[in-house]
Parts: C-alpha cells; sequence; structure tokens
C-alpha cells in the first residue's frame, strides 16, 4: 500500500524550528514518496529539508517545488533556469516529472492569474499588489516586464506538457503544487488576497483529460482543506508559520485511495 507524505509552508528560514518539529511528526511513519510544496526557506531550506528526509528515509522517493517566498530576490526564470539546486538530492518538478513504479507525481509552483482574487478588482490594481490598506508582497519576485497572468500562463504550458507525458505513462498520477489549481481549495472567504494563490489555467489543464490525477496536493494559503470538487481528492495541507502540518496518503490498488491530515 503506496503511502505519500505532503508538506508545505515550512518557512525554514524564519521559524527554523520547524525543520525539527516536522521530523518529530514523521518519525516512525513508513513512507514510499515525500512531497515538499514550497516555502521551504530558500535555498538552504530545502537543502536541509531534504537531506533530513535522506538521513532519516534513504530509500523514499523525494520530489519539490519551490513557493512564492523562494522567488523573492531572483526573476522568475530561477524556477527553470537557475543551476543552484542541482545539489539537492530530489526530482525537482519544475524540470520533470517523478517517475515511479507506483506513479507519477507532476508539479510545478503554480503563480497566479488573478482568477482567484475579488473579480471587482481590477487587474491593473493586482499587478501593483496594493488595494487601500491592504498588500502583497510578492514584489519582491523579479517579473521583468512580465504580468503575473503571462507568467502563470508559461507555468501552465509547461505544467500541460509534463502532465501529458505523464498521462502516456498510464500510471496514477499525483499532482504537487504550491498555489492552487482551483479557487476551491482556498478556504478563506474570496477576497483581494485571494488573486494571488489561484493558477485556474493549470485547472483547466486537469480537467480537459478524461484521465484525473489520483490526488492534488497545495499549500500557500496556511489553511487546511479537502475537497473532491472534480471527483478526486485535492488536500491543501494548510501549514502555517508557527503551525506544522502534514498529509499522509495512501492509495490501495483494489479499494481507492485514501488520505489523512
Amino acid at each position: 500500500m503506496p503511502k505519500i507524505l505532503h508538506m508545505t509552508d515550512l518557512h525554514i528560514d524564519d521559524f527554523p524550528e520547524n525543520l525539527s518539529e516536522m521530523a518529530e511528526q514523521i518519525k516512525g511513519m513508513d513512507v514510499d514518496v515525500f512531497l515538499i510544496g514550497g516555502d521551504n526557506g530558500g535555498d538552504q531550506g530545502i537543502t536541509g529539508i531534504v537531506r533530513l528526509l535522506k538521513k532519516t528515509y534513504p530509500e523514499a522517493a523525494i520530489a519539490w517545488v519551490m513557493g512564492n517566498h523562494d522567488l523573492w530576490g531572483n526573476p522568475v526564470d530561477h524556477l527553470w533556469r537557475d543551476d543552484r539546486h542541482s545539489h539537492v538530492d530530489a526530482c525537482y518538478l519544475e524540470r520533470g516529472n517523478l517517475e515511479l513504479k507506483i506513479c507519477t507525481v507532476v508539479g510545478t509552483y503554480g503563480h497566479y492569474d488573478y482568477s482567484g482574487g475579488d473579480p471587482t478588482i481590477p487587474h491593473e490594481i493586482y499587478e501593483q499588489y496594493r488595494f487601500d490598506d491592504l498588500g502583497w508582497n510578492d514584489h519582491h519576485i523579479i517579473r521583468g516586464h512580465r504580468t503575473n497572468p503571462e507568467i502563470a500562463r508559461d507555468l501552465a504550458n509547461r505544467f500541460a506538457l509534463r502532465y501529458r507525458r505523464a498521462l502516456i505513462r498510464g500510471l496514477p498520477i499525483v499532482v504537487l503544487m504550491h498555489t492552487l489549481p482551483f479557487v476551491e481549495l482556498n478556504a478563506w472567504e474570496r477576497n483581494f488576497y485571494g488573486a494571488y494563490g489561484t493558477n485556474g489555467l493549470i485547472g483547466n489543464e486537469i480537467l480537459t483529460h478524461d484521465t484525473k490525477p489520483i490526488a492534488l496536493f497545495c499549500g500557500h494559503t496556511h489553511n487546511p482543506i479537502c475537497v473532491d470538487t472534480f471527483g478526486f481528492p485535492m488536500i491543501n495541507t494548510g501549514s502555517d508559520y508557527n503551525r506544522v502540518r502534514i498529509t499522509t496518503f495512501h492509495f490501495p490498488a483494489e479499494t481507492g485511495p485514501q488520505h489523512g491530515t
């Protein structure tokens, strides 16, 4: 019975104690695949997380994506062009799928196309990251001359190629994102901040195909929720800065997927 464990939003750079808290929560578990969902704490954060997992679970597969905080101070192209993560002994999903005998893991950071925000606020306002006394700090991401929806489309197109490769394999597909492909995964009420959390283009790609994932994992909102709106489990593990949460998921071949948080 293969078991997947999802963790996200550990923010090791600002909350180093989250690494030991995560280690305590997973102690003694049987895990086949670890999924690390972004806002890991930058380069040092992901290195530390993977090193700990490799030490305690040397046989387990590990796949990971970045989060928006991991991009602060970097150009968006850092997601797929920078070689600084080549030393991390895990599958970086922005560059290729994790292809296992039991499943294929497809993933991306995701970004956002504003589809999850307040529809009465124009895109021009969202591009400024400010509305009245509300603000979002992703102005630290170096976008060049691209808008956020343009970046979201680029990531969605890249994801689509990898997702279709996974379909060809014919094995169960697991999707890992940092942001959300569907607004249903945001447990907060729809508002200004929600615009910076959803890339609906990726959700559209997933729903285009008859074969759906056996599970989809995300984070970003720091608020847990599990829904099956489209006929498969979608899980926002919802770790908060000082509240580490993990999700375990196992899928027996005959009885169907099961999960627990």
